[in-house]
């Protein structure tokens, strides 16, 4: 058994699962695999299982004399293999000049206290990504990608789109068996550790399903979804470089919407969670729903979720703030420095175009750099996070001052979090008034 093969099974086969938990070199010796792969399965170390990965993917599609297999292309991944998550969004107009911020030296500390008495519990609010949808021509019904307009900074248009194609089809949403037929479209996330996050809702979507599109972000994900259903088309050659992304994810929405119309029941699967900074799997759902046709997406594990876990954060004592990185850049959030920062995709910042393996995003991470020590402090640690890629593979952390971010090694597949620093001013306010309420009790 191979490299690919074996951690396909390990992730869809629940008597290998428990196999391996109970004896893994018995489970590796079992499946015949060579030493240099078993060792590279029980180390668990990321970078190396990738490119174990990898190299036996990107020769499997070459044939015995070297040249490529018919049709191989499309199917061969790229030498950064993590590329960002599927959704880009084009730019808002340019970015403020930042203001100043408060003392460069803040004191640093990882996690806050309890509050001395009970106050709010703090719930961020969440802030949605996706760029509106295109706009269309009063002549013709063709859509002008050039003319796409950027985010609203006083609106979000995207929730409001999504809303909008929720109330469309608020019928067919209140059939209390709508979530379980396979017909229309069924938009779903592998997670981040490949097939094992897939839920149960997830694999019988992919099984059920009479046509299967997938973009995902490994070979594994890959060979499990093909393991699932053999009716199944990888999107991947539709990132070509040098291409606008919003032209990209414009063609990848045609192509679900026409195989949609030719296949009834369709499952469109995406790396991660697919409701997270993917705007091909919202805009499909919407433009669905706008046609009478069901749509629905089905929950996932995101990499938030992984770091959760793996960084040991507990948004309950500090909360979290969690953004684009461009959106970051370009508009003047009031985010708090005592409250967890996070900022996706990074390894793009200010990137219209897709280009990998992403190398010009350095200079621009200077500005990014420049922006956050006015807040933090050039001492501050922050965290580049790469959750678990594989069955077996370990998170990729790399910890960094704050200084030296744009010089981190592994910036083109990780998320930034940026830990809290200080103490959250105290509102006596609404503490007086809660113990106010407690009191008439």
């Amino acid at each position: 058994m191979k490299l690919l093969e074996f951690l396909a099974s390990l992730a869809t086969d629940t008597d290998l699962m428990s196999a391996f938990r109970r004896s893994p070199q018995a489970a590796l010796n079992s499946a015949g695999l060579s030493e240099e792969d078993q060792r590279a399965l029980l180390a668990g170390d990321p970078v190396a299982l990738r490119l174990a990965v990898y190299a036996e993917r990107n020769s499997s599609a070459h044939s015995a004399n070297g040249t490529a297999t018919a049709g191989a292309k499309p199917e061969v991944w790229p030498p950064d293999p993590m590329p960002e998550k599927t959704a880009v969004h084009p730019p808002p107009p340019p970015p403020p000049r930042p203001g100043p911020g408060p003392d460069p030296m803040p004191e640093e500390i990882a996690v806050h206290p309890p509050p001395p008495k009970p106050g709010p519990d703090p719930t961020p609010e969440e802030i949605a990504v996706h760029p509106p949808p295109p706009r269309h021509s009063a002549s013709t019904n063709e859509t002008e990608l050039a003319q796409v307009e950027p985010l609203d900074p006083e609106i979000d248009l995207a929730q409001d789109a999504v809303l909008t194609g929720l109330n469309s089809s608020r019928a067919m949403d209140d059939d209390a068996c709508g979530v379980w037929s396979s017909k229309g479209l069924t938009v779903v996330g592998m997670g981040m550790r490949a097939g094992l996050h897939m839920t149960i809702e997830t694999r019988l979507a992919i099984e059920q399903a009479g046509r299967v599109l997938y973009l995902v972000a490994d070979p594994v994900s890959e060979a499990c979804i093909r393991k699932l259903n053999a009716n199944a088309e990888s999107l991947w050659h539709m990132y070509q470089t040098g291409k606008q992304r919003i032209e990209i994810y414009e063609t990848i929405i045609a192509k679900i919407l026409d195989e949609l119309e030719s296949a009834g029941d369709l499952c469109v699967a995406f790396y991660g969670h697919a409701g997270v900074l993917t705007y091909p799997a919202w805009e499909s759902i919407r433009r669905a729903r706008a046609t009478g046709k069901r749509a629905r997406m089905l929950p996932a594990i995101s990499t938030e979720d992984t770091l959760f876990a793996d960084l040991g954060i507990d948004i309950g004592r500090a909360g979290l703030q969690s953004y684009e990185a461009t959106r970051f850049m370009y508009y003047k959030y009031n985010f708090d420095t005592s409250a967890g920062l996070l900022l996706w995709q990074v390894s793009v910042l200010g990137e219209i175009e897709w280009n990998p393996p992403h190398a010009g995003v350095r200079p621009r991470l200077e500005i990014l750099t420049d922006y956050l020590m006015g807040h933090y402090g050039p001492g501050h640690e922050v965290f580049l996070y790469h959750a678990p890629e594989f069955p077996t593979s370990r998170p990729l952390i790399e910890r960094v001052a704050l200084r030296d971010l744009p010089k981190a090694e592994h910036i083109s597949i990780s998320t930034l979090y940026i830990p809290p620093r200080g103490q959250p001013q105290t509102n006596e306010e609404n503490m007086l008034a809660l113990e106010r309420i407690e009191a008439r009790k």
